[in-house]
């Protein structure tokens, strides 16, 4: 019982920023870093120079939110870490970037001249993992539909 939740990090967000200003984000940082937390995130800094002032002032660890046309700065990870943030989350980049590419490729189609495929189907198979669910497969017994029978039906 000693050891139960030993691997847990706490992280202490505050929103402040945005409602209260900077002075009242830094005081709730500090705050969160004299309570103990493991992590600080102050959500929305509106500068670079917000950035740099609050991983000055941390007492503890910092994460910082990068997200596309959001209301901080989008840094790139080397200047974050530089400043001292320890953890940087990009949480639409992925999705912003596949939305983009479904809505060129249905584009394409809509103008009746499909696109090739950015990318191998096999090259999927194995970022998907078919090859370790046809596995399962087999060990449970189910039905086949492993890679091979799924791409000579794409052929």
């Amino acid at each position: 019982a000693r050891e139960e939740g030993h691997d847990i990090l706490v992280m202490a967000r505050t929103d402040a920023r945005a409602t209260h200003g900077l002075k009242e984000a830094l005081w709730r940082a500090d705050a969160f870093a004299d309570l103990g937390v493991d992590i600080v995130f102050v959500e929305a800094p509106q500068s670079e120079r917000e950035l740099q002032l609050i991983a000055e002032r941390a007492a503890a660890p910092l994460m910082a939110n990068m997200i596309e046309q959001g209301a901080t700065p989008l840094l790139p990870p080397q200047r974050l870490h530089e400043m001292g943030y320890k953890i940087v989350a990009y949480p639409l980049t992925l999705l912003l970037s596949a939305a983009h590419a479904m809505e060129q490729a249905l584009i394409s189609l809509r103008s009746g001249i499909p696109r090739s495929a950015p990318m191998q189907f096999s090259r999927l198979q194995d970022i998907v993992g078919f090859a370790a669910y046809d596995q399962e497969q087999r060990r449970y017994g189910g039905p086949r539909h492993d890679a091979t029978i799924i791409k000579s039906g794409l052929e």
